[in-house]
């Protein structure tokens, strides 16, 4: 049996993930202007989002800052799953939809 799994009982369940949120937030590649968030959405995966600042050129002041949540957009969104392994993150985008035959 794998040790990830715990039996209780007679029924096996999963052994409780740790949230690497944080971590995974520093260590995905973004672009200077990019900031990312990422939420664990249970087991092994969790769904990151990278925002980026809306285009100004249609507001009648571009210089004008308001609240991060309405200046900026979801440029790229992500299911991720991520494992520990030797202290470093294993991370597989589990957005891609395996192409079938």
């Amino acid at each position: 049996m794998r040790q990830d799994l715990i039996n209780e009982g007679g029924v096996e369940s999963r052994a409780a993930q740790p949230d690497l949120s944080a971590e995974i937030v520093q260590s995905v590649a973004k672009e200077y202007n990019q900031r990312v968030t990422c939420v664990h959405v249970g087991g092994n995966n969790y769904r990151c989002n990278w925002w980026s600042p809306a285009a100004t050129n249609g507001y009648d002041n571009p210089q004008m800052r308001g609240l991060l949540v309405t200046t900026h957009v979801v440029a790229k969104s992500r299911f991720l799953k991520v494992v520990k392994v030797d202290n470093r993150l294993v991370v597989t985008d589990a957005s891609v939809v395996p192409a079938r035959n």
